[in-house]
């Protein structure tokens, strides 16, 4: 008699005792009892599309079911309205106080359960009471407010590792303490869209964040426009020396990706990374300011250009536009180099052997991009796809004359000239084809 039988006894002083078979009317299921680890894969492997409402719906399936998935939905926090994060934030902390000493982990859930926090679609003004008709208002308002809301969530996130700020938001000191000083900094790996304003108390903050996280993989920085109207960068201009390190060399062994974005070249951010060894950087965005008295982007590709992957020169669309020339010598640092992308006005690079450069981006297709990648072919023998950064190719349906005329006709010309040698051209979106 299997294990599944089941006997239905009479009572004890029955005249007849026996014994009654119960045999189930249903099938009796069969599933395998698989562990958590397992059904948590399963469960991320549903994260394809809109993954709340997948997960959502699997959570209402059942208890266990929903014990799994719960700490799924709350581990990539993203939020586009300010709305939307102070519930997310009033939610974190009720839970944080109805939490005790006695239970196993010292931090609450969900707190504990969130990896990822991105507020970088959070706009300025979106969401918000409007305060005053001064829209300038509003923003500093909207900006106090996110600020403080996300000075007392940091504290309750024990496991993030991954950070998402809007630029247009200034963090203060406070922001960046209550960042870098909670339980679990050392778990971060990815901080992006911080914008850092080099003054006394930002700056402190902001290093002693980078100093406590040694883990830290991602950084990308971006600082404010140069203003030659105002006092405090007129010194740039007039050739002063460079700011002293004030905070000594940083510890980022494992920093991989790394952008410093405006002017940034004489801070004391740019001064310490100048003196910190970078091993394991392999992509580096920078703004070029070579023709900038006192700028250190130069120095600090040529610091640390040896081992880099991926080099990409960028400045921010400000108004009015000023341009600053690149370092002829780009292609010489950076030996190791797979991709490379110039911005205007296009330096004229200086390369007398070979270079195992794969893909090089230029912003338009004109006369002048052209004659420098003309004159760096012959140096170029592993180069297999040039790229227009600013330029798509037109959609399908488009008529033949604009296709031949202006910038889609320079590609196309492009195309035909470098297909002889098997060299893709590549739009802003990486294709290789006009869909004509």
């Amino acid at each position: 008699m299997s294990c599944q039988t089941v006997l239905l006894y009479p009572r004890p002083y029955a005249r007849s005792p026996s014994s009654l078979l119960v045999i189930p009317l249903l099938p009796i299921a069969r599933n395998p009892n698989l562990p958590i680890e397992l059904w948590t894969q399963i469960f991320e492997a549903m994260e394809v599309g809109d993954k709340s409402v997948h997960l959502l719906s699997v959570m209402l399936a059942c208890r266990k079911f929903k014990d799994i998935v719960q700490p799924l939905l709350y581990a990539r926090a993203s939020f586009v309205h300010y709305s939307s994060l102070k519930k997310f934030s009033d939610q974190i902390h009720v839970a944080d106080a109805k939490w005790d000493s006695l239970r196993r982990s010292i931090h609450s859930s969900p707190g504990r359960w969130v990896r990822t926090l991105d507020v970088s679609r959070i706009g300025p003004l979106s969401n918000v009471h409007r305060f005053s008709e001064d829209s300038s208002v509003n923003m500093e308002i909207m900006a106090l407010q996110l600020d403080s809301l996300l000075s007392d969530l940091f504290p309750l996130l024990p496991s993030l590792e991954i950070f998402a700020m809007n630029p247009s938001f200034i963090f203060s000191k406070r922001g960046f303490l209550s960042l870098g000083e909670r339980d679990g900094v050392n778990r971060l790996t990815s901080l992006r869209g911080i914008f850092y304003l080099p003054s006394h108390g930002l700056r402190e903050g902001f290093v002693q964040l980078l100093r406590n996280a040694v883990y830290l993989e991602e950084l990308e920085v971006i600082g404010p426009d140069i203003d030659p109207l105002e006092h405090d960068i007129m010194s740039l201009w007039y050739g002063q020396p460079p700011l002293p390190v004030v905070s000594g060399p940083l510890h980022l062994p494992k920093l991989r990706e790394l952008t410093l974005m405006s002017s940034l070249h004489s801070s004391p951010l740019m001064q310490s990374l100048l003196s910190t060894p970078l091993p394991s950087l392999r992509k580096l965005t920078i703004s070029p300011y070579d023709d900038v008295p006192s700028s250190a982007s130069s120095l600090f590709i040529h610091t640390h250009g040896e081992m880099l992957k991926s080099l990409l020169l960028l400045s921010r669309k400000s108004w009015p536009t000023r341009l600053h020339t690149s370092p002829t010598t780009l292609l010489r640092t950076c030996p190791s180099l797979r991709h490379l992308s110039l911005e205007l006005p296009l330096p004229a690079l200086q390369l007398h052997e070979d270079h195992c450069l794969e893909i090089l981006s230029v912003p338009k297709p004109n006369h002048e991009s052209w004659l420098l990648i003309n004159h760096l072919l012959p140096y170029l023998p592993s180069l297999k796809a040039v790229r227009i950064r600013d330029v798509k190719w037109l959609r399908k349906g488009m008529g033949l004359r604009a296709m031949e005329t202006g910038v889609q006709g320079e590609m196309r010309e492009w195309r035909r000239r470098l297909m002889r040698k098997k060299i893709l051209v590549l739009d802003a979106e990486w294709k290789d084809t006009d869909s004509s």
